[in-house]
């Protein structure tokens, strides 16, 4: 259930502003297809009110999701009301806030319809989820990036050696993550929890040669293309089976295991804990 509300959500995230350019431009130019057009969109809206409004499913699914949803099927209705004139929209049961934000949202694909650059939709998308606070839940990627994403193990693990730190892709969807991550670090300052946690990759790293820690460093760079959450959690490495990490348990370890095994590459880590490595160098006693 979990996994199918993930991803219809995320599904209506990315089709409702694309399909209104799509459903306007076939509305202008091919008007011999509107009683098709009248036709489909009346059921996809229907299905709509039913999956927003339904008894079972308003008592089973989480209020966030059903608002959510039903703010991108109402943008939905009001096309239709706009294209054809029938007002669906009261049978949604909308409450205000839910309609005025429908209704702002459609406002702001009016203004791109006009003039739209190619791939400006996407803005839309973008621009939505931000609204609701949906962003964490989805990526855009450059296409390019995407299609050339390399799938063989071996070559993920050389590409990851010879680009540790990911500066070759494409950086705008880490760059954005990246700076949010910074600005709430710098509103923390210094952090106490990394500090101890680099105390205890200190405690765990002394044991260990400088390739086996290089070893560790080098898999948590691999799990860190896929995105560490410094409020995630259940993070698992093979080299440090014994370990479940949380996400800063998991960004300390790899700022100590870079700082232990390359020196010279920890700046490339971009990550703000220097102060706390400093920190943790004078609380560790390598004989505990």
């Amino acid at each position: 259930m979990i996994n199918d509300l993930f991803q219809g959500l995320n599904r209506q995230v990315y089709n409702v502003p694309i399909d209104l350019f799509i459903e306007e431009y076939l509305f202008n130019t091919y008007p011999e297809l509107r009683p098709y057009q009248f036709l489909s969109l009346f059921n996809i809206i229907k299905e709509g009110i039913d999956a927003t409004t339904r008894n079972e499913i308003v008592e089973l699914v989480p209020k966030d999701v059903l608002h959510h949803s039903k703010i991108y099927n109402l943008i939905a209705a009001i096309q239709y009301k706009d294209l054809y004139g029938v007002d669906l929209i009261k049978e949604f049961k909308a409450d205000p806030g839910e309609l005025k934000t429908a209704q702002t949202m459609y406002s702001e694909f009016v203004e791109y319809k006009g003039d739209r650059q190619p791939g400006e939709e996407y803005e839309l998308v973008e621009n939505w989820a931000k609204d609701l606070k949906l962003e964490e839940y989805f990526q855009l990627v450059d296409e390019k990036d995407y299609t050339d994403k390399k799938s063989n193990v071996e070559d993920i693990l050389k590409s990851i050696e010879d680009d540790p730190f990911g500066l070759e892709g494409d950086q705008s969807v880490k760059q954005r993550d990246h700076d949010k991550f910074l600005k709430s670090e710098s509103n923390i300052g210094f952090n106490n929890a990394v500090m101890w946690f680099m105390v205890d990759a200190l405690k765990y790293f002394n044991k260990l040669t400088p390739p086996e820690i290089k070893k560790i460093a080098i898999e948590i760079a691999f799990l860190g293309t896929h995105g560490i959450k410094p409020d995630g959690k259940g993070y698992k490495l093979t080299n440090v089976p014994e370990i479940t990490f949380s996400g800063y348990h998991l960004l300390a370890f790899y700022y100590v295991s870079w700082a232990l095994s390359d020196p010279e590459s920890v700046g490339k880590l971009n990550l703000p804990f220097d102060a706390e490595y400093e920190m943790a160098k004078n609380m560790f006693n390598p004989k505990q």
